[in-house]
């Protein structure tokens, strides 16, 4: 297998601001390169995304920007299988950064190792990077790209006709999770809306949730287990605008937070 694995870390909940960047090149099953840079966003950090990684604006200040590592990420990609933990994230931070330097993503075909994983391990419970990192004796003080190589590697070992295809093959519409629900599902569970919801207000809705057991919040945090997203925001979504909770619902997910992001039509009737 040739693919390059791919890790990005943002200084704060916006796409454009990538502070990192790490590469790792794999040729014929075998790992013959690798590349790791700060990149310096001209941005606020924000202390939970330093918390998580552990950037620092002082590490990255005297570091390349984002339209100067351009040139070099673009020979990178370019005409690969470029492979990341969480393809909806990584593809979108990359297109709003070189929107923002007026520069067009890499062409590429994009992998992801996270909905892979959902599918294929099906008694597992925890899809973290390092959850999974474990799980197939992968050692954790690797780099996080380095990470990613390696495990698509031991799919290839594990998984008998494993082939790049079934990381890149999910469709660019987003994927939302799709259980079979009952109302014991919802009870305990940190549950937000995103958009105006079809027949019914915010507060219904929010009592609806209540009575079953659900937990109720206008805002995604770390402890949200769910967030909902009415039809039109999900319409909204899949033609490239997001709400700044799905941004953030997404972001969780892409540092391991098991966030569901569910669209309203398939839960309508527990919230009439």
């Amino acid at each position: 297998m040739d693919f390059i694995a791919l890790e990005i870390e943002t200084a704060n909940q916006w796409r454009d601001s990538i502070c990192s960047i790490g590469l790792v090149k794999v040729k014929n099953d075998k790992i013959i390169d690798s590349l790791f840079t700060f990149i310096n966003p001209n941005q606020p950090f924000d202390e939970y995304y330093i918390a998580q990684h552990g950037i620092t604006e002082e590490m990255v200040k005297f570091s390349p920007t984002f339209e100067e590592f351009y040139p070099l990420l673009n020979k990178w990609l370019t005409n690969q299988t470029v492979v990341g933990y969480y393809r909806n994230y990584d593809q979108s931070v990359l297109e709003e950064s070189c929107l923002s330097i007026n520069q067009l993503v890499p062409f590429c075909k994009f992998g992801c190792i996270l909905q892979f994983a959902r599918n294929k391990l099906n008694n597992e419970r925890h899809f973290s990077l390092l959850t999974l990192a474990h799980l197939f004796g992968i050692p954790l003080h690797l780099e996080r790209a380095e990470i990613i190589a390696n495990l698509v590697l031991s799919f290839e070992e594990k998984f008998k006709e494993f082939t790049l295809h079934d990381l890149t093959n999910s469709s660019k519409k987003i994927a939302s999770h799709n259980p079979i629900f009952t109302d014991s599902y919802f009870q305990g569970k940190n549950i937000v809306f995103t958009g105006a919801l079809e027949g019914v207000t915010r507060s219904m809705a929010a009592k609806k949730i209540r009575s079953i057991g659900g937990i109720f919040s206008n805002t995604v945090t770390k402890q949200t287990n769910i967030l909902i997203v009415s039809n039109s925001s999900w319409a909204k979504a899949e033609s490239g605008h997001k709400s700044s909770k799905f941004h953030k619902a997404e972001q969780f997910q892409s540092m391991g937070y098991p966030i569901e992001i569910i669209q309203e039509e398939k839960i309508r009737p527990y919230l009439k």
